[in-house]
């Protein structure tokens, strides 16, 4: 659809369809670069199995009401006596989300992993690790954003365990600027795929 005469186009809207969101344990020996995300390729999910096998690297369902949400934190800006001038501080962008699947990928990276019993030994319900993150969005428009980055999560809320309702794990992943990710120039990697 083309815009009109106000220079609106209803397929610009980002109207979400669906979200994935692939964590796998950070490899130091692995790399990830713009060319592995850009729009020229068709299935980057394909492209990345080296690094997210789906089957061990799916955060799996998320529920509606904990869908992907982008957040900025930072400190104040510096002024300076010359007016008009600011200084922005170092932000922190972090993805929350609630996992609403109980799967070895989410306990691993709340919990930690199970001793040779299969029984988890718990300090904490969040693990310091880093992780490598996949993230798509699937628009309306068939549009397709992709991310790319390394994150730590930084939250962990679990929902109450309600009898018949679905509960989850609200989780924050910071995304962390790593030598391994565009060579530490970003914070993520981001691409924009439109439908032909």
């Amino acid at each position: 659809m083309a815009r009109d005469a106000d220079g609106n186009n209803l397929e610009d809207v980002k109207y979400v369809k669906t979200s994935k969101i692939l964590l796998a344990p950070y490899d130091a020996t692995k790399k990830l670069t713009a060319d592995m995300i850009a729009p020229s390729v068709a299935d980057p999910i394909t492209e990345l199995a080296d690094i997210f096998p789906v089957a061990t690297s799916s955060v799996g369902l998320i529920t509606s009401d904990g869908a992907p949400q982008d957040s900025r934190d930072a400190d104040d800006a510096s002024e300076f006596h010359q007016p008009g001038y600011l200084l922005t501080a170092d932000p922190n962008l972090s993805l929350a989300f609630t996992a609403a699947e109980d799967n070895e990928l989410t306990r691993r990276i709340t919990i930690g992993e199970p001793d040779a019993n299969g029984v988890y030994h718990v300090s904490d319900i969040i693990q310091s690790e880093k992780w490598f993150a996949y993230q798509e969005t699937v628009y309306r428009s068939n549009r397709k954003r992709r991310r790319l980055g390394v994150v730590q999560i930084t939250g962990n809320e679990p929902a109450q365990d309600t009898r018949g309702e679905t509960s989850g794990l609200a989780l924050t992943a910071q995304w962390q600027i790593d030598p391994n990710v565009d060579g530490g120039a970003s914070r993520y990697l981001q691409s924009y795929v439109d439908p032909k």
